[in-house]
């Protein structure tokens, strides 16, 4: 039995793949208990399997964040899941993970929090539909998106309010757009797929996954026997 779990950065899939190539303790240990059980060990293989997936996925977030310095609901958000089962040539799971890039706005060490105008640096010239103008400019703002790093300032990027309430950090492109202002165009930050492919991400995921199946194969076999009898 070999349990594999890797992550692929383009994708942003994790791959829980089980075959008895390795491994050969829990595998061996099954069949043993499970000699006299028509289909047990496939039976045992595929509820555990299961099982690692529904972990997976519920643990995916911690993960994240033990990288990334982002809450649950700004992964939620973003995050669409889709799981695949085959069963040829052992038992194998792909769990694909899928999405928009997050804003940076929504990683920790956001600053400022509101848009905010820099007041003490005084006016600037600013191109609104077709002319020069004096404003003010928002403060310059910061962000990062890892737990071990401390928040960038970016000189020429600031925090804004769209229309539509959505909150921000923008920077200027040096373009206009068809009303004679500058266009703007927001920072991002990764996508969880992309968050899922990170190495060490992707290390904690395979390390929960090797764990997992291990215990709940264990778990199944228990059930199947005890049921059995």
């Amino acid at each position: 039995m070999n349990t594999e779990a890797r992550t692929n950065a383009i994708t942003g899939s994790v791959t829980v793949t089980v075959n008895e190539a390795a491994g050969q303790a829990a595998i061996e240990r099954a069949k043993a208990l499970l000699a006299g059980i028509q289909g047990g060990v496939d039976k045992a293989m595929k509820a555990s399997m299961s099982r690692t997936v529904d972990r997976l996925r519920r643990e995916s977030n911690q993960a994240i964040r033990e990288k990334y310095d982002i809450t649950d609901a700004g992964i939620r958000a973003e995050k669409n899941v889709r799981v695949r089962y085959s069963y040829q040539n052992g038992v194998q799971a792909t769990v694909t993970f899928s999405g928009r890039k997050i804003p940076l706005y929504r990683f920790g060490g956001a600053y400022p929090k509101v848009p905010t105008q820099d007041i003490a640096a005084g006016k600037k010239p600013v191109m609104v539909k077709g002319a020069w103008t004096m404003q003010y400019q928002g403060v310059a703002a910061r962000g990062h998106q890892f737990q071990d790093t401390g928040p960038t300032q970016f000189m020429d990027a600031f925090v804004a309010q769209m229309k539509s309430g959505h909150i921000g950090i923008f920077e200027r492109t040096g373009g206009s757009t068809s009303e004679g202002s500058d266009a703007i165009r927001e920072i991002m930050g990764s996508s969880v797929a992309q968050m899922v492919g990170n190495q060490q991400v992707a290390q904690g995921l395979t390390e929960r996954a090797y764990e997992t199946f291990e215990t709940e194969l264990d778990k199944a076999v228990y059930r199947i026997l005890t049921g059995w009898r």
